[in-house]
């Protein structure tokens, strides 16, 4: 099953973020790069609980930072319904991103 991931930047920080971080998500265990600007189709298990989470690397190197995995059940979820997953980053830099 495909599902579409969106990044919603807060104001705040948004123009630090998307000029000196590169975003992935973590899906299971694989990670695959987003970008600020679009969403990004990733591949699910469509019978099966998802672990995804959305986090950021400066300059595109080092620790994935910010990425709390979060548990989708495998049906009766808004999200996984629609096909859309939108994460937001939290108002200050440190905080993760969290599922919208």
């Amino acid at each position: 099953m495909k599902c579409r991931i969106t990044i919603k930047a807060r104001w705040v920080d948004s123009w630090f973020l998307k000029l000196l971080s590169k975003l992935a998500a973590v899906v299971g265990h694989t990670e695959q790069p987003l970008n600020w600007s679009k969403p990004t189709d990733i591949e699910i298990e469509q019978d099966a609980p998802v672990r995804i989470g959305v986090g950021f690397r400066y300059i595109g190197r080092g620790k994935l930072l910010g990425v709390p995995v979060t548990e989708l059940p495998a049906h009766g979820t808004s999200e996984l319904n629609s096909g859309v997953i939108t994460f937001r980053n939290g108002i200050w830099n440190h905080e993760p991103f969290k599922l919208v």
